[in-house]
């Protein structure tokens, strides 16, 4: 393939992903990712192994992008790993670019024996699980052309675990459409506030996020339950919703908090919610680049997040909001508490982690960065 025809091509590529089921950050990364990409240059296909009539696969569906749900409902239904080898065979895309363990590890492999010219992974998070996941990620991780990590931190982990060359890793760090979350109409945040029930005077502390583990809402609470004793008027909406969400809203209960804490459940006014906000809190004990934290960020909040993952990488402490250790309620509160009572820091804090995340985290800057990383491969590999 000469220089010229090359240019002109339309490049197939397949994004494989484990689920589209949820709505969860990897999911909301490759769909806010579609939406930017350069149609001109490449033509995208959604494969899911499950979950293909979920919300995020409407998403994806109403870009115009098809989607191709692979069935596997439980673990031992191989067919759908034919289902895999069939797909790649049949459409040859010239890259398959996966997200998430499953789709990772399977999309090497099958990618492979199916003769995908390139194949590109994304590690999302900085920690994959069980120590049997690094194993087999570390197994396959060579059959990669590059991998994609959502930071420096992740990318350090990826090499030092997979034992690949260092240039085969690459961070590109994950972006959003600042715009979205910055022109929010005042009286939006009118009606918000309304909707919700806040009363005049009240401060608003949010989050948002699966209601999961990992995000450990129950350190939350803790510190809530603290704050709320020196700073009455606080009150704190917890945005999504997850498979512990009744074990804590019984927890809440136990704390005293049921007129203080408010789980609002999986919302599509998100931007409009983080307007209302005086401040944006962060409790995981694990992340990758949380996009929860960058979107509050682009509403011009102060953030108060655990010291996981790449949140460090983001946040700066003392200047764009505090990073405080997880499982820590004593530290979080404390940390909540000198925001609460200090409204003028907490407007400067938000100003300058607008000021951060539109210079550093930008969808376009992301954008960029995986289709240069793709026209690298394609004149490495197909020409």
């Amino acid at each position: 393939m000469i220089a010229g025809d090359r240019q002109e091509r339309l490049v197939d590529v397949l994004y494989l992903i484990t689920e589209l089921s949820v709505v969860g950050g990897a999911e909301k990364v490759l769909v806010r990712f579609l939406t930017h990409l350069d149609r001109r240059r490449f033509r995208p296909t959604v494969a899911c192994l499950y979950g293909g009539d979920g919300p995020m696969a409407d998403d994806v569906r109403a870009l115009g992008i098809p989607v191709i749900d692979l069935g596997m409902t439980a673990k031992w239904r191989l067919d759908a790993l034919w289902r895999l080898y069939y797909l790649l065979r049949r459409k040859r895309p010239l890259i398959l670019h996966a997200s998430m363990f499953h789709a990772n590890v399977l999309g090497r492999v099958l990618g492979r024996l199916a003769g995908v010219p390139i194949i590109v992974t994304w590690r999302h998070s900085v920690g994959i699980g069980w120590q049997g996941r690094e194993w087999v990620n570390r197994w396959t991780a060579l059959l990669n052309d590059k991998a994609i990590a959502v930071c420096e931190l992740a990318r350090r982990i990826e090499i030092q675990r997979t034992k690949v060359p260092s240039d085969r890793v690459v961070t590109v760090y994950n972006g959003l459409d600042v715009r979205r979350f910055s022109l929010v109409n005042p009286s939006s945040v009118v009606q918000i506030r309304h909707s919700l029930g806040v009363r005049s005077g009240a401060l608003l502390l949010g989050a948002v996020g699966r209601l999961s583990p990992e995000k450990d809402y129950a350190n939350l609470l803790a510190a809530m339950a603290k704050v709320q004793k020196h700073v009455p008027t606080a009150r704190l909406f917890i945005v999504g919703d997850g498979e512990l969400r009744e074990r804590l809203e019984i927890q809440a209960q136990s704390l005293g908090l049921s007129d203080v804490v408010t789980f609002t459940g999986i919302r599509d006014d998100v931007p409009e919610i983080l307007a209302a906000l005086d401040i944006f809190v962060l409790s995981s004990r694990r992340e990758g680049l949380p996009l929860a934290v960058l979107e509050a960020m682009a509403a011009g909040l102060p953030v108060v997040a655990t010291v996981v993952g790449g949140v460090p990488e983001v946040v700066v402490d003392g200047v764009t909001g505090f990073l405080v250790p997880p499982l820590n309620p004593v530290a979080l509160a404390e940390a909540l508490l000198s925001l609460l009572q200090d409204p003028a820091r907490c407007k400067a804090m938000g100003r300058a982690g607008y000021k951060r995340v539109k210079q550093c985290f930008s969808m376009e800057q992301m954008t960029r960065q995986i289709e240069s990383l793709y026209e690298e491969l394609l004149v490495e590999k197909c020409r």
